[in-house]
């Protein structure tokens, strides 16, 4: 049961790499993204859904069982490790051609997940590589950061 489940998800993770790369799907978010209609589907709006479906995986995670087999807990582990890849890779495809994702969304997920210890032990590494290499690398986002939020970083 726990294998197939884990081949579903990465079915479903390889469908959403592949979308995500689509140049029409790409096209469509940066146009909504570059428009002030926030009624629409947009870099922003999937990034927040993304990070909502990250953080339940990561609850589910804390309030299992602590003795679950081994396998099961490398199961999860892995399921763990390839959405924080993807993530990553989203937020990779988004910025790619501008930064499109807004600074505070991508701020404040980082500062959250950094400030909570049981998604800090899962995805602290991946967000600590946000930090550095998607954050603070992109000169538009470093005037807004506040001045708290630096003094925090």
């Amino acid at each position: 049961m726990c294998f197939c489940v884990s081949v579903q998800i990465q079915k479903e993770i390889e469908k959403f790499r592949r979308l995500i790369c689509d140049p029409e799907t790409v096209q469509q978010l940066d146009q909504n993204s570059d428009s002030k209609h926030g009624k629409q589907m947009n870099w922003d709006t999937v990034f927040r859904f993304l990070q909502k479906y990250i953080q339940k995986e990561a609850e589910s995670v804390r309030l299992t069982k602590p003795n679950t087999s081994a396998s099961t807990q490398a199961t999860r582990e892995k399921k763990m490790k390839q959405l924080s890849s993807l993530l990553k890779y989203f937020i990779m495809c988004a910025n790619k051609r501008a930064p499109r994702i807004k600074c505070q969304e991508l701020l404040n997920y980082v500062i959250d997940t950094i400030n909570e210890s049981s998604r800090y032990a899962i995805y602290g590494t991946d967000c600590n590589s946000i930090l550095l290499k998607d954050i603070l690398k992109v000169r538009k986002y470093w005037c807004e950061i506040s001045p708290q939020q630096w003094s925090g970083l």
